[in-house]
């Protein structure tokens, strides 16, 4: 049981991005069934899981890789647990289930850390650099194989320089090339090897950017295509694919746009047989781009729409926020334990230091230790007393917000009943009076009484019906984010505000007029938002624009409501040539209750709750850019 456990360790160690091929696929698929003891059967099945993950049977990857992890978790085997898990992480990422690979990885590194495991660490900063590598965190993918190089055991069966080459290719993607230089000559005693007749795909790579950097395209264009060779005579299709894309990328720099597509179709067709997510991600990109320099566009969209669907399966928000979540958590641990390490290491020196000093000082020792116990005693209870003064305080403060905020909206609900009477009354008053004066006319001054009293009652009841609009913008506030979000053609929903909003100014000013237009982007995707509240952000906009241009001054008043978007954000513009907002109050127009509006015309909450919406409630931003006398721009982005 030894001799094969520790012949089958040696074959795992630090093997890191390298497919078998068959022959070594069938001669660990005949020692797994003459397998006598569980731990071997770990370790070959944990060995199959790395052989096929590169090749076109990858779910055979995860499926040995699985029984693996489960079978060492039931004898408890820490060790080959730790494989199986590196080498999953592996499997995982390759076919780009990112969040599974790091959250493997993770507790693979773990366990290698709490057992002293060194190569099995090894084995886990490879992983986790290749995965920051997937994310375009280069740096990350060069401090992690830094890591691993710096504990590469002896025994390891990586080809010599490997991690040097893996450090190299994330300097070439940072675009380091000083770097990337120098991690290359160490392969060759000082020197930049320009040549290179082995089967280590990756090298082959670095070697290719490198001679095309230098001036030698030619040279660097063999290599890719070594690389992409040796990847298929050894059924790696995963580094078939990756070579394929890099000469694809090459040739599009080069503006040779048949050799871009033919390449770029090769590693699409070889990233498929995974299937290699990422590596369909970089083939379709590549193709989109290549057939729109070639005008068809019809193909550059179908290729663009596979680039949309696999980078949403990859770098999707639930993708992103999970793998967050694990790095911060695995943070907090690590800086728990240095913590732990730093504390024990202190307490190691303190008490060297005591027992220095001998028997002499022995019960000076005990005093000043007894002592020095007290004091970091009442430390720690000063700080737990300090620490739930302060959370008490905080809560207290929350709890003041909290009722305060069910205060206001309860005032409000309270003055909206006696402002309703208010305003009633009022108009009632005011028709009493005028039948009183048809029916009983009565001149003199008992007339200018009477006149006064309906002058006042109007007064009355125009100020009743604007606090009775500051009262229903506070419970619109109140009432802001209860609705649900929805996928909505902001397109449309903007045509219709427009629109809303035009035939609102006509139906309260008979002689307005104003140029509208919607320039709305043909491509925007929709997006999961509350439309209630996105329409009343653009009613509340709109309405500010055509107030704006409704003054003389303006000789061609216009408004433009324009739509576009980005990878990461939706932007909507509401554009107006009115008379423009000052600089001195530009900051203060988000505020609740400012207005420049004359007194009686508005209430200064519209663009406050609209600010609150798109920030609060949907995560954008909303800015304002103005030069006055010439008209204002109001900016909604929204996030995807």
């Amino acid at each position: 049981m030894k001799t094969l456990f520790f012949t089958l360790l040696l074959v795992l160690i630090g093997i890191v991005g390298f497919g078998q091929n068959r022959q070594e696929v069938d001669s660990l698929k005949h020692q797994l069934a003459i397998a006598k003891h569980d731990t071997s059967r770990v370790l070959i099945m944990s060995q199959l899981c790395n052989s096929y993950r590169t090749s076109a049977e990858s779910d055979f990857a995860i499926q040995y890789g699985e029984q693996a992890l489960k079978l060492a978790q039931q004898i408890k085997f820490l060790r080959g647990e730790a494989y199986a898990l590196s080498f999953l992480s592996r499997a995982n990422q390759e076919v780009g289930n990112l969040p599974k690979a790091l959250n493997f990885a993770l507790k693979a590194l773990r366990i290698a850390e709490d057992n002293g495991y060194l190569n099995e660490k090894m084995e886990c900063f490879a992983s986790l650099g290749v995965i920051y590598f997937d994310l375009k965190n280069y740096s990350k993918f060069i401090n992690y194989n830094k890591m691993a190089n710096a504990i590469k055991p002896q025994l390891s069966r990586l080809p010599d320089h490997y991690f040097e080459i893996q450090i190299a290719s994330g300097y070439i993607k940072n675009n380091q090339w000083d770097s990337a230089y120098y991690y290359t000559k160490l392969t060759n005693h000082g020197k930049i090897p320009l040549t290179y007749d082995g089967n280590y795909q990756t090298f082959h790579r670095v070697l290719g950017w490198i001679n095309i950097k230098l001036g030698n395209n030619a040279q660097g264009v063999n290599h890719f295509k070594r690389g992409i060779h040796t990847a298929l005579q050894n059924g790696d299709y995963r580094n078939a694919s990756f070579n394929s894309n890099e000469l694809s990328g090459f040739y599009l720099k080069c503006n040779k746009i048949d050799s871009c597509v033919f390449f770029a179709k090769q590693g699409l067709l070889q990233a498929k047989q995974g299937p290699f997510n990422i590596r369909i991600l970089e083939s379709s990109e590549l193709l989109a781009k290549a057939y729109k320099m070639k005008n068809d566009y019809k193909q550059a969209y179908e290729y663009q729409e596979l680039m949309i669907k696999t980078k949403e399966g990859l770098y999707g928000a639930g993708n992103i926020q999970a793998m967050q979540t694990m790095i911060t958590d695995d943070e907090a641990r690590k800086k728990e334990i240095e913590s732990a390490k730093i504390a024990y290491q202190n307490q190691l020196k303190q008490y060297s230091l005591l027992v220095g000093l001998g028997m002499v000082l022995l019960i000076s020792f005990i005093l000043y230790r007894n002592n020095h116990q007290k004091q970091k005693a009442n430390q720690i209870l000063e700080k737990a007393l300090s620490e739930l003064k302060s959370t008490q305080a905080q809560l207290i403060q929350k709890e003041k917000l909290a009722s305060l905020g069910e205060l206001t909206a309860g005032i409000a609900h309270e003055i909206q009943n006696p402002l309703n009477f208010v305003n009633n009354f009022s108009e009632v008053s005011i028709e009493l009076i005028d039948e009183l004066k048809q029916e009983a006319p009565i001149g003199g001054l008992g007339a200018e009484l009477i006149d006064d009293v309906v002058q006042n009652l109007e007064k009355i009841n125009l100020h009743g019906k604007r606090a009775a609009s500051i009262v229903k913008g506070m419970l619109e506030h109140s009432r802001m984010g209860t609705g649900e979000r929805q996928l909505t053609d902001l397109n449309v929903l903007c045509e219709e505000y427009l629109r809303l909003s035009y035939h609102g100014m006509k139906a309260k000013d008979k002689n307005f007029q104003a140029d509208h237009e919607l320039i709305s982007d043909p491509n925007l995707p929709k997006i999961s938002v509350v439309p209630q509240d996105i329409g009343r952000v653009l009613l509340n906009l709109l309405n500010n624009a055509f107030y704006a241009v409704n003054t003389p001054t303006i000789t061609n008043p216009k408004v433009i409501v324009s739509t576009s978007h980005s990878d990461e954000q939706v932007i909507i513009k509401v554009q107006d040539n009115g008379t423009g907002i000052p600089d001195n109050i530009k900051s203060k127009i988000f505020q609740p209750f400012f207005t420049t509006k004359p007194t009686g015309e508005g209430t200064g909450l519209g663009l406050s709750l609209a600010y609150d919406i798109v920030t609060k409630g949907h995560g954008g931003t909303m800015e304002v850019e103005s030069v006055e006398g010439e008209g204002a721009t109001f900016v909604v982005k929204l996030p995807m």
